[in-house]
């Protein structure tokens, strides 16, 4: 037997499909039909249908045998899956779901009970027509008359089966604008999970699609708000601290009783703090410009490996006093991309004046550059000089800072980063940041072309 076979045989004994349910009302028909003529009352018909039953009680054992099978796999399936049984038929699942939601909604409710109510009252009539004799020209009287158990069973199901359908459009309307209810009323969390036909399983899975996209929006408004909050407080804090020095020395300054020495020296802290106003200033505007999305490159050929060692040789002298030394290792000579000189000079600046700021005193910072396929890998490691307890991620947002102090004595507005990788992401590259012990580590991915 081969796979697929064995594959389907399993499936099938393990799903309820609409021929289980057909062959149990059929062999159910067939006996009740026999056992009818067997309750007739009338005495002949009677023996007749003694002598039939004696005559097919092999027959009549095996479709009792058969409907037993059917029912007592209906029976397992069901109590396999109690929740959701495995049910392989439109017209199954359709059932379930109006008997299952039809009572649950006053729309549907009202449409049920007045529907079983008629059909309970077509069925007595009929019935009653079946036990006077009724009218010897009714169509109906004689069909009964004819087919008794065959056709009541017959009627109940071409009743039941046209409520189902007549009822069924409606409430999947009604269920469906009960989910848009909870869904306008927050419930962002869960899921919908509806049943019944395949329009309103894919009209669920629509909803909760633009559920998920409805959610991402609202949490990135919150994560906007936060960040928003987060920048005026920094902003405000980054530009009134040299402000005020400003002010303080300004005032000093206008005091007659100062030496020239000591006018020197105020002077000089006055353009130190104007320069840092200055440096946030301009870093504030970048960032303006780059968060815009209305910035172009302008790109050319450039050697990657000159700019990250005209950076070095630019900035490796602005903290002398930590000695703090560069190792780039790389195996090529130069490495020739398409980039926007300028922007990426920028972002190489950030990560050496970075690493320089944070390295522990009388450390190394390892610049390894590698040429894979058709990407450049940068990584820049150092060793912290403070515990980092940051998140990874969180480092690259707008004036977060890994010492998490602003009160630091390492100056910095906090937008180093966040520009650095805004600008490798403009040219299609990644950046990530890794931390291991006290080890600081950068790593960029641009493409070539």
């Amino acid at each position: 037997m081969g796979t697929r076979l064995r594959r389907m045989i399993k499936t099938y004994f393990n799903s309820i499909y609409l021929i289980d349910i057909l062959i149990i009302v059929l062999i159910t028909l067939m006996v009740f039909s026999t056992l009818g003529d067997y309750a007739q009352a009338n005495k002949v018909q009677h023996q007749l249908a003694i002598q039939e039953i004696r005559e097919n009680a092999i027959e009549l054992t095996v479709l009792c045998t058969i409907c037993l099978t059917y029912i007592m796999k209906i029976v397992l399936v069901i109590k396999a899956n109690p929740k959701s049984p495995k049910i392989k038929s439109n017209t199954i699942k359709n059932v379930i779901f109006v008997l299952k939601n039809g009572f649950r909604y006053k729309e549907t409710r009202n449409t049920l009970v007045a529907s079983i109510t008629l059909a309970l009252i077509v069925l007595i009539t009929y019935l009653y027509f079946l036990a006077t004799g009724g009218y010897e020209n009714n169509i109906f009287v004689r069909f009964f008359q004819t087919y008794p158990f065959k056709g009541t069973v017959f009627m109940i199901i071409l009743l039941f089966l046209s409520m189902i359908y007549g009822i069924k459009k409606t409430l999947d309307i009604i269920v469906v604008n009960d989910v848009l209810r909870k869904v306008n009323e927050g419930n962002l969390q869960e899921d919908i999970k509806l049943d019944g036909s395949k329009a309103i399983r894919q009209l669920a899975h629509n909803i909760n699609l633009i559920k998920a996209g409805y959610k991402e929006i609202l949490e990135e408004g919150v994560q906007n708000e936060k960040l928003k909050t987060e920048l005026i407080s920094n902003v405000s804090h980054d530009l009134k601290t040299p402000l005020t020095s400003i002010i303080n020395y300004v005032n000093i300054l206008k005091s007659e009783d100062i030496t020239d020495e000591e006018r020197i020296e105020y002077l000089s802290i006055l353009e130190k703090k104007s320069s840092k106003l200055k440096f946030l200033i301009e870093d504030l505007f970048e960032m303006s410009k780059i968060n815009s999305g209305k910035i172009k490159l302008n790109r050319e050929l450039i050697d990657i490996l000159s700019l990250i060692h005209q950076g070095i040789g630019e900035y490796s002298t602005l903290y002398e006093e930590k000695n703090i030394s560069f190792k780039v290792t790389t195996e090529e000579d130069a490495i020739y991309m398409n980039l926007d000189g300028k922007m990426m000079s920028r972002a190489l600046e950030n990560i050496i004046i970075n690493a320089l700021k944070y390295s522990l005193n009388n450390t190394r910072v390892y610049i390894d550059i590698e040429l894979k396929d058709r990407f450049v890998k940068i990584a820049v490691k150092n060793v912290a000089n403070y515990e980092m307890d940051f998140d990874e991620e969180e480092i690259f947002e707008r004036f977060v800072r890994g010492d998490k102090s602003r009160n630091s004595k390492v100056e910095g507005s906090g937008l180093g980063l966040a520009i650095t990788k805004s600008i490798v992401e403009l040219h299609g590259g990644e950046i990530n940041i890794k931390t291991e012990g006290d080890m600081f580590k950068i790593y960029l991915l641009l493409p070539i072309v």
